[in-house]
């Protein structure tokens, strides 16, 4: 590992600095430097190093190094194994896999995730089938158009329908993050479990553009009711664990579903080719672009954590504090910064971007010679 000695150093005082500058700062000042600094516990060096295996997403793969940084400076031998579509498996005896469980769950317990759904309320008046109540339930979303008057073209220029709002039955939320985790702790390798957990969630949403969302006049998910059938949604992976939860208690069918375009479901979604994308809310797209996450008070979509996985019983002694410490950073604003770094045009090469991350989340000192 090396790190850089720079002429601009990051600080949290509350809210995060403008990257775009300090990556430039880091790009013209950094000069190689010593690796990182001596351990300052007392942890006991193993002589086999601690093998971090990540996922396949860039952000993932920034958080690998990250922790190889930290556990290197607490005196713990580390290294950056091959990403992995299925990182979980390789969980073991020095081996510690970076879990997204979310997707993990929608991988391979999809049902379980998906949960009890209940059958959509036959008629918009209906309301003695246990659905919602009254108005709410059966009105319009106020940018919905009746059989008189056409609706609007989507942003997309997907053909127009004029589709009403149905009753929504009450649903049983979707799983929270402990739920999540519940549901893959049965599927990780024996012997195996949670050594840390990101201490910020990614909740699933559904985001558009603040073009479709003033056409339309929405802001939570169950204002798509009776709009979704002139709509595109993106990724095509997801309609299987969550269309039918849209359907039924947001009253949203999409008119289809895409595969993400090479550029991902954000770009999809700024250039026009999906009017509504599913991503979690930690993206830094969407503050970076001003995009609109719809709200989703019922938690129709579900929400997952980062894990640590491995066998805590064979991990060299203070392996767990060091990445209990990473873990406990990684909160909404820890979350969407990695993904900032090593993605767009904030990236930085991932030795530099690691010392960053951990200079700006206070674990490690700043360099005399930043500012």
């Amino acid at each position: 590992m090396r790190s850089t000695s720079c002429s601009a150093a990051p600080r949290r005082t509350g809210a995060l600095m403008a990257t775009g500058a300090l990556a430039t700062a880091l790009l013209v000042g950094c000069t190689p430097q010593s690796g990182p600094a001596e351990p300052t516990d007392g942890a006991s060096p193993s002589d086999t190093p601690v093998a971090l295996i990540p996922g396949t997403r860039p952000e993932e793969q920034l958080l690998a190094v990250v922790l190889e940084r930290h556990l290197e400076t607490n005196g713990i031998p580390a290294e950056v194994g091959e990403p992995s579509a299925e990182p979980w498996g390789a969980a073991g005896a020095d081996q510690i896999a970076l879990v997204d469980t979310l997707a993990m769950a929608t991988e391979l317990a999809p049902d379980t995730l998906a949960g009890e759904i209940p059958t959509p309320a036959a008629s918009p008046d209906s309301s003695e089938s246990g659905g919602r109540a009254g108005a709410e339930a059966s009105a319009s979303p106020s940018g919905s158009a009746s059989a008189s008057d056409p609706a609007p073209a989507s942003p997309t220029g997907h053909p127009t329908a004029t589709g009403s709002a149905t009753a929504l039955p009450e649903g049983r939320p979707a799983a929270d993050a402990p739920g999540t985790t519940a549901i893959i702790s049965e599927h990780l390798p024996e012997g195996t479990g949670e050594v840390a957990a990101s201490a910020g969630t990614m909740r699933l949403q559904a985001v558009a553009t603040t073009a479709l969302t003033g056409l339309y006049e929405v802001e939570d998910l169950t204002d798509l009711n009776g709009l979704c059938d002139r709509l595109v949604f993106s990724p095509q992976a997801d309609a299987a664990v969550y269309g039918e939860r849209l359907e039924a208690l947001a009253g949203c069918e999409p008119s289809r579903w895409l595969e993400p375009g090479e550029l991902g479901v954000a770009e999809d979604l700024i250039s026009g080719r999906a009017d509504v994308v599913l991503m979690y809310g930690t993206h830094p797209v969407i503050s970076d672009e001003a995009l609109e996450p719809l709200s989703d008070q019922s938690r129709i979509l579900p929400e997952g954590r980062m894990l640590m996985v491995a066998d805590p019983e064979e991990l060299p002694d203070g392996t767990e504090a060091a990445l209990q410490a990473v873990a406990g950073e990684l909160d909404g604003e820890g979350l969407a910064e990695l993904q900032r770094l090593s993605t767009g045009p904030d990236q930085l090469p991932s030795e530099e971007a690691a010392h960053y991350w951990l200079v700006d989340a206070g674990l490690e000192e700043t360099p005399d010679d930043w500012f």
